[in-house]
């Protein structure tokens, strides 16, 4: 579906956790880095803390993730991994570990050496930023296909989510505020529009770490993959012009106009849908 923002030539780019603005260049901001003792948030989205465990010399291991979820591991002295709690499992009694509200804004951990009626002891995940936390009122939930679902959340005008589900399991979260985010998972690409509405497709894309260099797509429009830093950009140009470069730095970014949408993951997934065309994977031209 068409949308305003593809009136005129529009760059808009899913460039980390911090509140994003439309990005007329590279973007910008590195994670936050990280002692064993301490949260981090990355432009992954993604949240760590290692504390203490109930257990001596042993640690736990926190994990808040927009895309999956709370989880816990827990690691002897020797850091080899115990037991495992998330989403799929959010009570181990054997090991005295639990998750209340795995896929909640403000997750928290348990943990016990004892069973019966020993008192746990309670920890908060790290905390994600507002733009990476799932928010607003369900509006509408879609079906991509037979076993996967994407629910869409309004917070308020200009400034949309989603979460995509596969079998049940949250696998993609996705924040469009005041820029359009999207999700890059099995063979399907899904991109959220900062009005609520979306565009889905499957196929057209290419493999992850793919080649550097220029890509054609079905349109015509050319792709340009560079690699900076470890992080990947792109650039497209259409009969409109080129765009600048959109670096998908831990989340992926979207370029678009009036016909061509092209999507880049982080780890170099190129994925372009074409208005009004039949679909087919980029065409790799050469350095």
């Amino acid at each position: 579906m068409r949308t305003a923002l593809r009136t005129t030539l529009t760059f808009l780019a899913l460039v980390g956790t911090a509140t994003a603005s439309v990005v007329t260049a590279t973007a910008a901001g590195a994670a936050t880095g990280a002692a064993s003792s301490t949260s981090s948030t990355s432009s992954a989205c993604v949240a760590t803390k290692t504390i203490p465990s109930v257990f001596g010399g042993w640690k736990v291991k926190l994990v808040n993730s927009a895309d999956s979820g709370a989880s816990a591991k827990l690691l002897d002295e020797k850091g080899h991994v115990v037991s495992t709690v998330d989403q799929s499992r959010t009570v181990d009694s054997a090991n005295g570990l639990r998750i209340t509200g795995v896929l909640k804004a403000k997750p928290v951990f348990g943990q016990r050496s004892e069973g019966g009626s020993t008192p746990w002891k309670s920890t908060a995940f790290p905390a994600l930023s507002t733009d990476c936390t799932q928010s607003g009122k369900l509006v509408r939930t879609m079906r991509l296909d037979s076993r996967t679902t994407a629910q869409i959340f309004k917070v308020s005008v200009g400034h949309y989510q989603a979460r995509v589900f596969q079998s049940g399991k949250l696998v993609r979260f996705i924040d469009a505020h005041g820029r359009a985010g999207a999700a890059l998972f099995g063979s399907r690409t899904l991109v959220l529009n900062p009005d609520g509405t979306t565009v889905t497709w499957t196929g057209a894309k290419t493999a992850a770490n793919p080649r550097l260099g220029h890509y054609k797509l079905a349109n015509g429009a050319i792709v340009k993959i560079v690699k900076r830093a470890g992080v990947y950009g792109a650039q497209l140009t259409t009969g409109h012009g080129t765009f600048p470069v959109a670096y998908a730095k831990g989340r992926p970014s979207v370029q678009q106009d009036d016909v061509t949408l092209v999507v880049l993951g982080a780890d170099g997934t190129l994925s372009g849908y074409i208005y009004g065309k039949a679909q087919r994977p980029p065409v790799y031209l050469g350095a």
